[in-house]
């Protein structure tokens, strides 16, 4: 433990301090003020459901009211100490905003505020609360991951590469008996040329429907049946033909029995026999592209609902004259609901303390020292939170600034100005960091800022940065139809910006 010996003859006083955990306060347990030894534990008991921690004091120590006693782990072997801020002789009073003057503490009296660590349990229990929101939010993202757009899309592929391939091998076998054709009527008379040429052209018109028989299957087929209607018309002029033409019947009996092959062909997909027969006149196959296609909309609109806010935000510290500086993005898969996600600067920095406690054997040196050193890093600080929207209420919990934290926003007159209150980083200062904020959206997407922060810690801890300030700042938001015409702009000055220079 943590132990001191007595200070001897050297005359002080007593006051006492209740604790909800007096776990490893001994008697004789070191006493200290900004890392020097003022007094020690001299008595310990209960006092009703709290620990009493009576403490004998150096006279010449002087506490006020508003004096704060801490709990403190002496290493990580263990052990606690005490530390005291002994307070100030005035402070500014909440009630009436003035100030207030602070008596010293006398003999017997009780330091009323005190300052316990948090426990293990605590923050396993915060880390509790927070994990099941984590875990809706990775189900979501795998319900949207595990959709079958994919078989969808594969099938509806292979149906059309199947019934063009069966279209095309129809066309050719029709273009192969259009060459014969056209090799008889060279020697016809001038009527029958004109009846193979229409022909011909009958031919070309199925083709470009073929050719273009991916976008719409169903009036493709539609297109197919009237386009070999009008054949076997062409066709029955044919023979009209051949029977007025005795003279040159060689030739056009030739001509009727490939006019009697194209019939039989043409009669068969009319029917619905065979695979090209079903194709053109079966729906079916259009009626399951609608659906496939109706599937495939409804997961685009899914991804499509996501909203995304991308915000920047500077903010300038009256009294430190320093700037803190945000980039967020906010994502909304439901109007009423968001995912917060920030990266801050922060002058003040995150806060470490290290513990140097050193043993001598010399006896014109305390036996004991310990040397306490606290430093502040210029790292970033990331901001995780939930949020949900109740009327004109938003609610936020999650992580603040790299610690738990919670927050609520007012929005008023029709959210043109908005309340944003944020609690968290509960160890660094006596009391935790409250933070209050005051936006005004003066233009589209443009806001003006105001308020104050680590509102309850009228003055920084003792060797590090923090306590209350006061700042101004502004804000800037871009949506995603924001977002997508910056990127078209930025693209086209960048591809002029080429082009000048080649």
């Amino acid at each position: 433990h943590a132990v001191t010996e007595g200070l001897g003859e050297k005359k002080g006083y007593r006051v006492y301090a209740l604790f909800d955990d007096a776990t490893g306060l001994v008697k004789k347990s070191m006493v200290q003020i900004a890392g020097l030894r003022v007094g020690e534990i001299v008595g310990r008991k209960l006092d009703g459901t709290k620990a009493r921690i009576d403490i004998y004091l150096s006279s010449d120590v002087k506490l006020y009211e508003n004096a704060v006693v801490k709990k403190r782990v002496r290493s990580l072997m263990g052990g606690y100490y005490l530390e005291i801020d002994p307070g100030t002789p005035e402070s500014p009073d909440p009630a009436t905003g003035g100030v207030r003057h602070n008596r010293l503490l006398k003999n017997g009296e009780r330091i009323r505020l005190v300052s316990e660590p948090t426990t293990t349990d605590e923050i396993m229990r915060q880390v509790g609360q927070i994990m099941p929101e984590i875990h809706k939010l990775v189900q979501e993202v795998r319900v949207l991951s595990e959709t079958t757009l994919k078989d969808l899309v594969k099938h509806t592929d292979e149906a059309i590469v199947s019934n063009r391939a069966a279209l095309l091998r129809l066309i050719n076998r029709l273009d192969s008996i259009a060459v014969d054709v056209k090799k008889v009527s060279s020697r016809a008379p001038q009527d029958f040329s004109r009846l193979v040429a229409q022909l011909q052209d009958t031919m070309n018109e199925i083709n470009r429907i073929v050719r273009d028989s991916g976008g719409d299957i169903k009036y493709a087929g539609k297109s197919v049946r009237a386009s070999l209607d009008k054949v076997n018309r062409i066709l029955d002029k044919l023979d009209a033909s051949t029977e007025k033409e005795g003279e040159i019947g060689g030739i056009f009996s030739d001509t009727k029995e490939i006019a009697s092959n194209i019939k039989g062909i043409t009669s068969k997909i009319n029917n619905g026999e065979g695979t090209i027969g079903q194709f053109v006149t079966d729906d079916s196959i259009a009626r399951d592209l609608k659906s496939i296609t109706r599937d495939a909309r409804s997961f685009l609109g899914g991804l499509a609902r996501l909203e995304t806010v991308v915000g920047l935000r500077s903010e300038y510290n009256l009294i430190a004259n320093t700037v803190k500086t945000y980039v967020s993005v906010s994502i909304y898969p439901r109007q009423d609901k968001y995912y917060l996600v920030e990266f801050v600067d922060d002058p003040r920095g995150l806060m470490s303390t290290v513990y140097t406690i050193r043993t001598t054997d010399n006896p014109d040196e305390p036996e004991l020292t310990r040397t306490k050193e606290i430093t502040v890093t210029d790292m970033y600080r990331l901001t995780f939170m939930f949020a949900k929207k109740v009327d004109f209420l938003t609610f936020r919990f999650g992580i603040k600034e790299s610690t738990g934290g919670l927050g609520l926003d007012f929005s008023l007159l029709d959210q043109k100005l908005k309340i944003q209150s944020d609690l968290f980083d509960f160890s660094s200062n006596v009391f935790p960091r409250v933070k209050l904020s005051l936006l005004w959206e003066f233009y589209s997407r443009m806001f003006l800022i105001a308020g104050v922060d680590d509102l309850l810690n009228e003055r920084p801890r003792t060797g590090a940065g923090g306590g209350r300030d006061f700042y101004i700042g502004a804000q800037i938001r871009f949506t995603d139809e924001d977002l997508k015409g910056l990127l078209t702009i930025g693209g086209s000055a960048f591809g002029s910006t080429s082009g000048s220079g080649k």
